[in-house]
């Protein structure tokens, strides 16, 4: 969906792997063989739906603010999973995916209409915020209905209709590179 915005020539040709595979974390012996199993997974896949692959985008949380380490990191997996699938981009969200949807607020009250982003969170970098997470479930939706990790796609399809994906209230690194990285794959790898 995401991806889908921000290149609409992927609309329909997106296929999900929905496995947990800890990479960052990974020594470097269990990270090309953790990256070669991703790798193995979607050749199966584009056998399986007779299909080739153009990009491949693998997520993973941070679960830390982001530092300087977060470049390093993410480029130590990026090369990992370059290594074994190609055309790959490590989208490594500081400090969790929660931290992106806190830079649309009009979203996050499009959901509920209880639900508000304290003015002491908007225009902030959301990558240094320390619990993200912490913040929807109890500052953002408070009292009445509760933010819950299954609500993510949801906000960010919100944010997508409203027309805010290109217009964040703050920033945040990891949500600024992943929409890099989409719109290279989408220039260099689909076919328009």
């Amino acid at each position: 969906m995401l991806l889908e915005e921000f290149c609409p020539q992927m609309a329909g040709r997106i296929v999900e792997i929905n496995d947990k595979v800890r990479l960052h974390q990974a020594s470097d012996a269990n990270l090309a063989a953790r990256a070669e199993t991703l790798a193995s997974k979607v050749r199966a896949r584009a056998v399986r739906d007779d299909t080739s692959v153009a990009c491949v985008f693998v997520h993973e949380d941070l679960d830390n603010t982001d530092s300087d380490a977060y470049p390093i990191i993410r480029e130590r997996v990026q090369k990992a999973l370059e290594s074994a699938l190609g055309n790959v981009h490590y989208a490594l969200a500081v400090s969790e995916i929660e931290a992106w949807l806190l830079l649309f607020p009009d979203a996050l009250s499009a959901i509920a209409a209880s639900w508000s982003l304290p003015a002491k969170h908007k225009g902030k970098d959301t990558g240094r915020l320390p619990d993200p997470k912490k913040i929807l479930m109890n500052e953002v939706s408070g009292a009445g209905r509760r933010y819950r990790e299954s609500d993510a796609p949801e906000i960010l399809d919100r944010a997508a209709k409203l027309g805010v994906l290109d217009r964040p209230v703050g920033r945040n690194r990891s949500f600024d590179q992943i929409r890099v990285d989409v719109a290279r794959c989408c220039t260099e790898h689909i076919r328009k």
